[in-house]
């Protein structure tokens, strides 16, 4: 966006240790130093992305748990303490506050048994994120909630690495004999084989990239370049945006959600326009674009993200941004939404 000329500054203003600045192009511009690294940046804005995850790898992540038949308890940095060792289905985050809305709202579409396990009490004197952390976080989680009608859980004990001894030698709220039955069953189930099924990460793959493909071919997003004698270049590109994706998955997953999720896009006055194409120039998602067919403006509000370059960059004025609701995403994935 800002590169295209827009001036946001969402995550400067998120960032708790004042290390984003932008440069003379606009590009932002992040201070090692002062970084602290609490991924709070990549919660509001895609065009961050952790140097060690990806939004889809964590959500990929998250999908195998839930494909395990596992609660996915999701906790911070801040609340794992030395000597703990998480469980398998434990997600340690840098902080909460680095999944967007869009992220939580897709995991509760999905029905995953999700839960929080936090002590926000930490949340204060986190050096890696502060008091934004929590702000961010609340309001991420709030939101997905009210878009999705759905809960997400809270839980106070962060689950620990299991062992198949560890019952019997310290049998703390468990009787021995309970503690030894409970230990010949783990042993029946790897020796049957169960146990190394259930917990396959190979198998959890398989079955969480078949049903991502799945997904995002009944999305159709048609991500990518296309030729297209109408422009200089020859061809154009649409760039779908990691968050709207995910808003786009779960409204597959239940369309119900999109009356429920306000959104801001553009809209063209059609008797204004003059299909001088200014708009698609500077549209940073191919959103607007000329029509490979015949060149006339095409529109897929899919791909609107609502930065306002397009309105700025309009001659004859034909273009505003409006109010909607997600419903104005449905029933687009078949071709083009015309402006």
């Amino acid at each position: 966006m800002r590169a295209h000329g827009a001036d946001c500054e969402r995550c400067a203003l998120a960032c708790p240790h004042g290390a984003i600045s932008f440069s003379d192009d606009g590009v932002p511009v992040i201070d090692a130093d002062a970084c602290s690294r609490c991924d709070i940046c990549l919660g509001v804005c895609d065009a961050f992305s952790s140097t060690r995850v990806t939004m889809a790898d964590l959500h990929a992540r998250i999908r195998r748990i839930a494909l395990r038949g596992e609660t996915v308890v999701l906790t911070c940095k801040e609340n794992v303490f030395p000597g703990l060792e998480p469980a398998a289905n434990v997600v340690v985050l840098p902080c909460l506050a680095c999944l967007s809305p869009e992220f939580w709202t897709l995991v509760l579409a999905e029905n995953i048994d999700v839960e929080i396990a936090a002590d926000l009490s930490y949340c204060a004197d986190c050096e890696r994120a502060g008091d934004m952390g929590e702000l961010l976080y609340s309001h991420a989680v709030e939101t997905a909630e009210a878009w999705s009608g759905r809960p997400v859980g809270f839980t106070d004990i962060i689950p620990e690495k299991e062992n198949l001894v560890k019952d019997l030698a310290n049998p703390v709220g468990v009787d021995r004999r309970s503690a030894f039955a409970n230990l010949v069953g783990d042993v029946g189930d790897i020796a049957s084989g169960k146990r190394r099924l259930r917990n396959s990460e190979v198998l959890q793959e398989f079955y969480e990239r078949r049903e991502r493909s799945r997904a995002l071919a009944r999305l159709n997003l048609g991500n990518g370049t296309e030729f297209n004698d109408f422009v200089p270049e020859g061809r154009t590109k649409k760039t779908m945006w990691p968050k709207r994706q995910m808003l786009l998955e779960a409204l597959d997953r239940d369309p119900g959600i999109a009356e429920r999720v306000p959104l801001v896009v553009s809209e063209t006055d059609c008797e204004r326009c003059t299909n001088a194409l200014a708009c698609a120039a500077v549209c940073p998602t191919g959103a607007r674009r000329p029509d490979p067919a015949d060149g006339t403006l095409a529109y897929d509000a899919r791909y609107c993200i609502g930065c306002g370059l397009c309105a700025n960059a309009c001659p004859e004025g034909a273009v505003d941004l409006v109010e909607v609701t997600a419903e104005a995403l449905l029933g687009t994935g078949d071709g083009e939404a015309e402006a």
